[in-house]
Order: C-alpha cells, then sequence, then structure tokens
C-alpha cells in the first residue's frame, strides 16, 4: 500500500509540534522535507487558528505545506484560497455563549481571522493558552461574528453533559475539561475528504499523523493512520500503526517503517 501514498496530513500539537522545545524537532523537519522533495504533497490538520498558527517557529510558516485544514476541519485552505468554511449557526453559538456565561466558564471562538475570548478568562485557562499557543486570545464579546470553531472550559461531569444535551447533533469533542465544537459533521476527515477530492485521489492515497481524540476520525478515514506513542488511547486504537514518541522522532521512525523516506 505505502506505494500509493500521495499525500500525507500532520496534526499539530504533540504531533510534529514539540511543546517542550516550543518547536519542531529536526528529524521531523528533515522529514517533511524529504517527502516534499519526493512529490508527496504534505498537509497540516489540526484544531489550531489561523491566529494560532501565526506563532509557530520560522520552519512551519515558511514550509510549503500543500494545504492546511484548521479550527478542527471547519477551515480548508490551499496557500491563500479559502476551499471551504463551515459555520456554527448564530442562534447556536449565543446559546453556547449563555451556558458559558451562566456557569462562568471560559469561551474562546475563532472566525477565519480572529481568536476571541467573550469575557475575561479566569488565570488558569489563561496561562494554560499561553503554554500551549504562545498567545492569548484578545478579548471580546460575541456579535453574530461567523464562528468556526468553539473552546468551552468546563470544571464538572454536570457540565459537561449539560452541554452536550445543549449541543444535540452538533460535532464535539473532550478533552479532558475542554470541549470543542464544530458546525454540523465536520471534523479533520472531512477537511481530508475534501483535499482528497480536489487533488483526484482516494482516501486509500492518504497518509495521516495524529495523537489526540480529535484525530480518530481522521486516522480511521485514511489509507494509512498513525497515533504518536504518546497519543491518548482512542488514537491508537484507530490506527493503522502506532509509531514512537514525539521526542522519540515518532514522525521519522513511522515514515521510515513504510518506507516513504529513506
Amino acid at each position: 500500500m505505502t506505494h500509493k501514498i500521495k499525500a500525507v496530513f500532520f496534526d499539530v500539537d504533540s504531533t510534529m509540534y514539540f511543546h517542550d522545545i516550543h518547536d519542531l524537532l529536526p528529524k521531523t523537519k528533515a522529514a517533511l522535507w524529504q517527502l516534499h522533495e519526493q512529490g508527496i504533497l504534505v498537509a497540516v490538520a489540526t484544531s489550531r487558528c489561523r491566529s494560532e498558527l501565526k506563532n509557530m517557529p520560522a520552519f512551519f510558516r515558511m514550509f510549503p505545506f500543500a494545504a492546511v485544514i484548521s479550527d478542527g476541519g471547519a477551515l480548508v485552505m490551499e496557500q491563500k484560497t479559502i476551499v471551504e468554511a463551515h459555520f456554527l449557526p448564530h442562534e447556536l453559538v449565543e446559546r453556547i455563549a449563555s451556558f458559558a456565561k451562566q456557569h462562568q466558564r471560559t469561551f474562546r471562538y475563532s472566525t477565519v481571522d480572529g481568536n476571541y475570548f467573550t469575557d475575561e478568562p479566569n488565570q488558569i485557562d489563561k496561562d494554560l493558552f499561553f503554554q500551549l499557543y504562545l498567545n492569548v486570545p484578545i478579548q471580546k464579546p460575541y456579535e453574530q461574528d461567523d464562528v468556526l470553531n468553539i473552546l468551552l472550559y468546563t470544571r464538572t461531569v454536570q457540565e459537561r453533559s449539560e452541554l452536550k444535551q445543549l449541543l444535540g447533533q452538533t460535532s464535539f469533542v473532550t478533552h479532558g475539561e475542554v470541549v470543542e465544537i464544530n458546525a454540523g459533521s465536520i471534523d479533520k476527515s472531512s477537511g481530508v475528504k475534501v483535499l482528497a477530492d480536489r487533488w483526484g485521489l482516494s482516501m486509500a492515497e492518504m497518509m495521516c499523523f495524529g495523537d489526540g481524540a480529535n484525530d480518530v476520525e481522521m486516522l480511521q478515514a485514511c489509507g494509512i493512520g498513525v497515533a504518536m506513542g504518546n497519543g491518548c488511547d482512542a488514537a491508537k486504537q484507530a490506527a493503522d500503526y502506532v509509531t514512537k514518541r514525539i521526542e522519540e522522532d515518532g514522525i521519522d521512525h513511522a515514515l521510515r517503517h513504510y518506507g516513504l523516506i529513506a
């Protein structure tokens, strides 16, 4: 199957981006260049929004990625061209914002060009955000903006249960206390499918790397799904192959395992 792989998609945080050094490891950088030089399309599939990607290290910002799927699959772009954008209904965003205000929880939403907190977040959530992304969303009340992705910080199982009832059929993923929300049935796999169709390729020709619960559908849908050794159990169970941990050069190891780089 490996000779059929025409495109490789990488999650960002804890997959290609190592938070301990706030950069990609040298072997990861070299592996991405090898793929590119062989004519294999190299793309990104992340829950980060565009504003959060702007603070990535220089290598990431300058690398010629074929496409970037951001906001958990809600925004699909080729270079500066928007291929697809899926927005949450305004009425639903208002209900989620009211829920957050009622429970005094941090509510973050992203748009095509921005990243915002509706209210001043507590210091714990603010510190966590900076630790992960080296930036903090600016404060701006929701005013009928076109929202791609929401992160809602909960504290109890009861809160998460109430929120899930409110969301209904809306797509969401739970990362511990954080609930990530997208429109309809949108996730990273839907973005990969859009790009595969656009490039005239099949999903069997796609290879995807991930570590989190929001990577599960993508790992299942592609030809070869690779979970990082540091990934969650759900990602590992969904994958065709579990590679080494990120700090053990898991991306390099898996690409060599499948013969995509030498």
